[in-house]
């Protein structure tokens, strides 16, 4: 499977070209605030070679506001351009230190004073991500079993959380990851960013989770 894939959540955005042969070509991008300007150069170089294209995935957060939906708003482009399916995939199932573990949590600063937390099984989101107080998100990472990350730049105050961020072509091996059922699934309807908190202008939909397996 040849999967052009989008990743935005975080400064550090990534565009990867990936197929199921170990192949792949990846371009990364830093924006402080917005990848509005920065997304584009790299995806024209990377396209010419996404000749044998067959999906589109795009990283859905939790993360920046804005470079999620600048991200998804590629893809769905794309998608349509190229007449071929996209899929939403959690940014923090793709992260660079727990690529390799089956189960780990993830914790980090929502703003407006709160804080979240979700667990990630099997490349999967169990659930989607639990916002609360300090105290409240405290007590849940004391509480887990799980190594703890955090896709902020330092550990939250209340635990010890390891720093890491998701990438584009972990973005895509979780999506080729996907059984047939799973894609048909996530195919069908537009990807949605999970929001912590509801968009001030936009309803917010709960987006789709597909349960460990």
């Amino acid at each position: 499977m040849h999967i052009l894939a989008f990743e935005t959540s975080s400064p550090r955005g990534t565009i990867a070209l990936w197929n199921d042969c170990g192949q792949g070509l990846m371009e990364d991008f830093q924006s402080d605030r917005s990848h509005n300007s920065l997304l584009f150069p790299p995806l024209a170089r990377i396209l010419p070679n996404a000749t044998e294209l067959e999906l589109v995935a795009a990283g859905t957060g939790p993360g920046s506001y804005t470079g999620v939906r600048v991200g998804l708003s590629a893809a769905l482009g794309i998608s349509m351009a190229r007449n071929v399916p996209v899929v939403g995939i959690p940014s923090i199932t793709a992260l660079v230190h727990a690529a390799a573990e089956e189960r780990y949590a993830v914790c980090g600063d929502a703003r407006r004073g709160s804080w979240w937390f979700a667990e990630i099984e099997r490349g999967r989101l169990a659930a989607h991500p639990t916002l609360g107080s300090a105290s409240e998100i405290a007590a849940l990472t004391a509480a887990t079993s799980r190594r703890i990350y955090t896709t902020d730049p330092a550990s939250p105050p209340f635990c010890e959380a390891t720093p890491s961020w998701p990438r584009a072509d972990l973005i895509a091996l979780r999506a080729a990851s996907l059984t047939e059922q799973e894609l048909a699934r996530l195919a069908a309807i537009p990807p949605e960013p999970i929001y912590l908190h509801a968009p001030f202008i936009t309803q917010s939909k709960q987006p789709v989770f597909l349960p460990p397996p």
